[in-house]
């Protein structure tokens, strides 16, 4: 089933849940009155017929889109991965106790009339299921659909700007584009959760090559169920390439506390005299300049490093190793003592 589709009929299931559950409500408000020889032991309700059939056909279309999610869903817990996150157990025994709960309900209104007294507890306890399933999973659907300024001329602008020197079998500018997005994001979240929790996925930003990288290597694994394919590379690169500063700023507090412990250490450390570097010639800092706005804008808006607490060369070297060793970025070693002193010049103490 499309996310799109499945994201509105979750909507639509809530809605028609809390819909149901006021009209019981209200409809059980009207007194019932003796019906001898009638289905119902308990009598005969006097609350408005049309109103009554409302409430029917609410609760029937309620069912109707609970059967529908639960066919696309349950052959999805089989695929999931071995384990499964807290969040997806708990939704699962949501779902699961809200089947459980209409088949009683269902049971009793047609079987089991004398048990009528227990439907209002029953319709309560299936809004409630209805409502921590909305908590659980609409924010999700939605964050998922909103690609913030990843879609706007300026995202997709970068997203080509960096797909270009990858090696993909379609160019660049083909990728930037909100319909290629919106493919990409569908293989994530129907294929690579096959097997990956997308905290795992998502848990740190990479470079473009890495991003593409780890699809490269995805796509040469065993898959038995939703494969990739080779046409999927592209559109999910895109898309995690497009979603990156998203990644970035999740984890851009624990970056930021890491970089602050590093300055009040480097401004606690005594450091041993070391010989002053050959100053840059004015081209070299141009070039310096370059090589920094370059390699770090893949993964970092260049104003955080301004925000940063200001390190000498050293603490700023520590910091660029870090996203070599945690962040995979590509840097060799004259990349590193080069930014590493540029920050330290133009940035530090």
């Amino acid at each position: 089933m499309n996310s799109t589709v499945s994201m509105w009929l979750g909507i639509t299931f809530v809605g028609l849940g809390l819909v149901a559950v006021v009209l019981q409500a209200w409809l059980w408000r009207f007194p019932m009155v003796p019906d001898p020889g009638g289905p119902d032991p308990n009598g005969k309700s006097t609350a408005p017929r049309r109103w009554v059939q409302v409430h029917r056909v609410v609760g029937l279309a309620f069912v109707v889109i609970y059967v529908i999610m639960m066919i696309d869903m349950v052959p999805r817990l089989w695929r999931y991965q071995v384990e499964l996150p807290a969040r997806t157990i708990v939704h699962a025994c949501m779902g699961i106790t809200i089947g459980v709960l209409l088949v009683t309900k269902i049971a009793i209104i047609r079987w089991f009339q004398h048990f009528g007294k227990a439907l209002p507890s029953i319709g309560f306890g299936i809004m409630l299921c209805t409502v921590i399933l909305a908590v659980l999973s609409i924010p999700y659907a939605l964050r998922a659909h909103d690609f913030g300024t990843a879609t706007t001329p300026e995202g997709l602008a970068r997203v080509e700007r960096l797909m270009t020197g990858l090696e993909l079998d379609k160019p660049p500018a083909s990728y930037a584009t909100a319909e290629a997005l919106a493919q990409g994001r569908s293989v994530l979240t129907r294929k690579c959760v096959v097997c990956h929790d997308l905290r795992t996925i998502l848990r740190k930003p990479y470079t473009p090559k890495g991003w593409h990288r780890v699809v490269d290597r995805m796509l040469l694994k065993p898959q038995f169920d939703s494969p990739l394919v080779v046409e999927d590379v592209g559109p999910v690169t895109a898309y995690l390439v497009a979603i990156t500063p998203d990644i970035r700023d999740s984890v851009k507090q624990k970056r930021d506390d890491t970089i602050s412990t590093a300055g009040r250490v480097a401004a606690v450390e005594e450091k041993p005299a070391a010989k002053e570097p050959k100053a840059w010639t004015k081209e070299e800092l141009v070039a310096a300049k370059e090589m920094y706005e370059t390699e770090c804008s893949q993964c970092h808006e260049l104003e955080d490093v301004d925000l940063a607490a200001p390190l000498d060369t050293k603490g700023w070297r520590e910091v660029v190793v870090r996203m070599v060793s945690e962040y995979d970025a590509e840097f060799d070693p004259e990349t590193i003592e080069t930014i590493s002193r540029y920050l330290g010049e133009t940035k530090g103490k």
